[in-house]
């Protein structure tokens, strides 16, 4: 555990301290290229099925909704490697403001979903600005989906999110939903479990580490 512990922590790092093209200019691009680099470990701990694996040479898809400067963050990873796949960023540009109508026949809001499970990780960033009202009706949309959401608002677990970023003493940790992984169809490795600050299971959520 404690070398995984330290292979994410330097991993991050280097990609951090290696973003020349990225100049942080704030606390927020800052705590972003963390986020990012950090992420960017994560997909290594998460298996998809097959359905998601169809065409090796098929780039993984990170979307983004909310926070625009995050698709910066990417900056020095999006041209890197991981799992022998390279990494395609997508930006859904006004999806934080998406409204679901009553009709339950919402035809922009379905396209617009059905769009949003071609994503492998769909990422809901905030970087400390507004809320992202919508991210529950978003993710409840693609419970059943295999993509991997990613948050980091207080309640985004319980919301039926995978993972959420928290701070704390000013370091980056995160927390996991494993049913919904589950329902999702993600396999999250034991190693990465392992080192959440918490963890959700079927029978309830596990406290939390120090």
């Amino acid at each position: 555990m404690a070398r995984i512990k330290v292979y994410l922590i330097i991993s991050a790092l280097v990609l951090f301290l290696a973003a020349d093209t990225v100049k942080a200019d704030s606390e927020n691009s800052r705590e972003c290229q963390v986020k990012a680099a950090f992420l960017y470990n994560f997909i290594n701990f998460v298996d998809w099925p097959k359905e998601k694996q169809v065409d090796s040479n098929e780039p993984i898809t990170v979307g983004i909704i909310g926070y625009e400067d995050f698709i910066k963050a990417f900056e020095p990873i999006k041209n890197k490697k991981i799992k022998n796949r390279s990494i395609s960023i997508k930006y859904f540009a006004g999806y934080e403001k998406l409204k679901r109508s009553k009709d339950a026949d919402d035809h922009q809001w379905n396209q617009k979903m059905e769009v949003l499970k071609t994503c492998h990780v769909l990422v809901f960033c905030t970087c400390n600005s507004e809320r992202i009202e919508n991210s529950s009706q978003i993710i409840k949309a693609l419970k059943d989906s295999p993509v991997l959401t990613v948050g980091e608002t207080k309640g985004f677990l319980e919301s039926g999110g995978v993972i959420n970023f928290l701070m704390e003493d000013e370091k980056v940790r995160f927390e996991i939903n494993n049913a919904a992984a589950k329902q999702a169809k993600l396999n999250i490795r034991s190693k990465l479990l392992r080192l959440a600050k918490r963890v959700i299971e079927e029978d309830g959520a596990k406290g939390a580490k120090d």
